[in-house]
């Protein structure tokens, strides 16, 4: 369990295993999420990771201590300590590189076919930065901005719900992922 001061959530119990320096925002949930679809796939005696809270709201990230880990100064930032070709540890920063990173490290979540790989790389781009950037400016615009900015609220509105679009096309004919995997029809399954 993490400590409430930075140092006590910043200090790594387990140094073998991948530290993930991050928060409960979309792009910190999304590696989270691909580190325990790993710990799924690999087993826990094969692949674990330690996560480390990092406070955005009072700054954390700002830190000199945090740009070490990332000069860019965001979550998330992921430390491999072996993954290295020589066994050094390797700092990741952006989801979409962590995720990349991960797939390509583990040799999990990423097809080996090359059509499938591309297709897959190519909507985890997309994802990063259409879908994860537009969403964070309409939110910022629309809940956070301290004075109205009706333009950019109307802008990233419609922004996003263009996005919307794409990936509603994307899902369709009854699919439930983006991309991979066979159409199946899930209906010939229930009794």
């Amino acid at each position: 369990m993490q400590g409430n001061s930075y140092e006590e959530r910043m200090t790594v119990h387990y140094p073998q295993c991948v530290q993930l320096y991050s928060v409960n925002t979309p792009n910190g949930i999304k590696v989270a999420a691909c580190l325990e679809e790993l710990v799924t796939l690999k087993g826990i005696d094969n692949f674990d990771y330690e996560p480390h809270t990092v406070d955005i709201r009072h700054g954390e990230n700002r830190s000199e201590e945090f740009a070490r880990f990332n000069p860019n100064q965001k979550i998330p930032v992921m430390i491999d300590p072996n993954g290295g070709s020589q066994g050094q540890a390797i700092t990741v920063f952006e989801s979409g590189a962590i995720l990349l990173y991960l797939a390509e490290r583990y040799d999990e979540l990423l097809p080996k076919d090359f059509s499938q790989r591309v297709e897959v790389i190519k909507w985890l781009f997309w994802g990063s930065t259409a879908i994860s950037s537009k969403m964070k400016l309409f939110g910022f615009y629309y809940k956070h901005c301290p004075h109205s900015m009706p333009y950019c609220v109307a802008r990233y509105t419609k922004e996003c719900n263009r996005l919307f679009q794409v990936l509603e096309r994307q899902l369709g004919h009854r699919k439930h992922w983006i991309t991979g995997g066979t159409v199946l029809n899930m209906y010939d399954t229930l009794p």
